[in-house]
């Protein structure tokens, strides 16, 4: 009797073992896919978007969706391209870093147009500012904050509408990032010697901050990723702590943290 039982518990674990090593392949093979999937997606959006535009490509794409097309040159078509290969931390670090493109070209063209520059050096440093937005998704219409509210409040990101607290906690902290960054770049806009100089300083302060505001929307949407609580750290300055409320903003109002 003994051995029969000991064969039978033998048996047994080995079942489970089976299982769980079935499970795990299966839990892979899944994963494989759906990287696959993303990729070929992601390939196929640029593909199309090399070859008819960007602009017709979300448009194609909105259609797809039922999407309305102007809609899918802001903040919606940016957060849907991230969705599309990274999910939910996609989505949200593409609203983030839209917004924050956004906001930080508003500041920038803000102070220029107080700066009492002569008007061809004002001229080139705001076409410098909108070549960087141009090139940020969704930051170029970014900068017309109730348009974008709206857009976001539609519910056409997550399925469902957000709460009237979360759209006023990211209408702040987008305001808030404006204000600070527009009282940085106010004390940038004296003494060049010639219009480039101009241009060149604006695009250079503009694409740091940016750059600064990426990667912390990147970590906020690493932290969703893994299942980490959404809160501001703080500790990068006022411009990125600004940036990072931006961030922590999107995600509670994408992810209905």
């Amino acid at each position: 009797m003994s051995d029969g039982s000991d064969g039978a518990g033998g048996v047994g674990g080995s079942g489970d073992n089976g299982a769980d090593a079935a499970a795990s392949a299966a839990e892979s093979a899944v994963s494989d896919a759906v990287s696959a999937l993303s990729e070929a997606v992601s390939n196929a959006v640029s593909s199309m978007a090399q070859s008819v535009g960007l602009s017709d490509a979300l448009g194609q794409l909105g259609q797809a969706l039922g999407i309305d097309a102007q809609d899918m040159q802001g903040i919606v078509g940016a957060a849907i391209m991230g969705a599309i290969t990274g999910g939910l931390p996609g989505a949200i670090a593409a609203v983030a870093q839209g917004l924050i493109g956004g906001s930080l070209s508003e500041a920038a063209h803000d102070a220029i147009a107080s700066s009492g520059m002569p008007a061809s050096m004002q001229a080139l440093a705001n076409m410098a500012i909108n070549n960087f937005a141009q090139g940020v998704p969704g930051a170029f219409n970014a900068s017309n904050l109730q348009g974008t509210i709206n857009s976001l409040a539609s519910g056409v990101l997550g399925g469902q509408v957000p709460s009237a607290a979360d759209i006023g906690d990211i209408a702040r902290a987008v305001t808030g990032l404006t204000d600070v960054a527009r009282g940085e770049f106010g004390s940038l806009a004296a003494g060049f010697s010639s219009d480039t100089d101009a241009a060149s300083a604006f695009d250079s302060a503009v694409r740091g901050a940016f750059e600064q505001g990426r990667q912390i929307a990147s970590d906020v949407a690493a932290s969703v990723a893994n299942g980490g609580g959404l809160y501001a750290n703080g500790g990068h300055g006022p411009m990125g702590d600004a940036a990072e409320r931006v961030a922590v903003s999107a995600a509670r109002l994408l992810g209905g943290g």
